[in-house]
């Protein structure tokens, strides 16, 4: 767990965080803004296996990292006007699942009605490519959703470089 590239992008993350986990952040344009992070406590291992029981869904390795470290967490949200990334917690991953979403997608993140989902049917595969995303704009449906061709790490790592920014969006 220890070479786990989102948990060494999250320390790193940690250590330019205050007392009150809040951080100077700069955006496009050069706006800036305060934003608090809030992380969850850990997943415990037992958790793992009775999500993947419950719901047939594989949890990735990496994934499976995080969420031993913060079972769910809200990055980047503006101090003021909220907002951010929220990283569901397994039991949100479930609640956030409708019936309209596709079977072997589960949510994982949402950020201003925008969904990052992980494919399961990929990571039983063990692909690494299995993140898929919708924007609010578009119904949630296979056709239309994205694959981001990276793993949770990855994405991760990006999102917190590019301190919250829709990174995957730049040309």
């Amino acid at each position: 767990m220890a070479n786990n590239v989102c948990l060494l992008a999250l320390d790193g993350l940690k250590k330019r965080l205050d007392n009150d986990n809040t951080m100077l952040v700069q955006r496009l344009r050069g706006k800036v803004y305060q934003a608090v992070f809030i992380f969850n406590p850990p997943a415990p291992e037992s958790k793992f296996e009775q999500f993947s029981k419950d719901t047939g869904w594989s949890l990735p390795a990496g994934y499976k990292d995080f969420l031993s470290v913060h079972n769910g967490a809200r990055l980047f949200r503006h101090i003021k006007n909220g907002g951010g990334y929220e990283l569901l917690s397994l039991e949100e991953i479930k609640e956030n699942h409708l019936d309209y979403m596709p079977k072997h997608w589960y949510p994982i993140s949402i950020n201003n009605g925008d969904y990052i989902f992980i494919d399961s049917n990929r990571v039983k595969e063990g692909r690494d490519d299995y993140l898929v995303r919708f924007d609010h704009d578009n119904d949630v449906s296979p056709q239309i959703g994205s694959h981001m061709k990276m793993n949770f790490e990855n994405w991760l790592e990006r999102l917190i470089i590019a301190q919250g920014t829709e990174f995957w969006h730049w040309k």
